[in-house]
């Protein structure tokens, strides 16, 4: 039942362009201080440095 379901799920939409970049940069930063700071990188301050609001890194 479970197979037959995730068949029919339609696939997920594209990113919009500025959305894309978004991801992409809040990736990056937080791979940069997660890789300097551990566990102890927060958040707010991940957003802060990709240059977006703490709700873009939520979404």
């Amino acid at each position: 039942m479970i197979a037959e379901a995730t068949r029919d799920a339609p696939a997920p939409k594209p990113l919009r362009a500025d959305a894309q970049r978004n991801r992409d940069r809040l990736v990056e930063v937080a791979a940069q201080m997660f890789a300097s700071d551990g566990v102890d990188a927060s958040l707010e301050e991940i957003a802060k440095r990709a240059g977006v609001g703490i709700g873009t890194l939520y979404r």
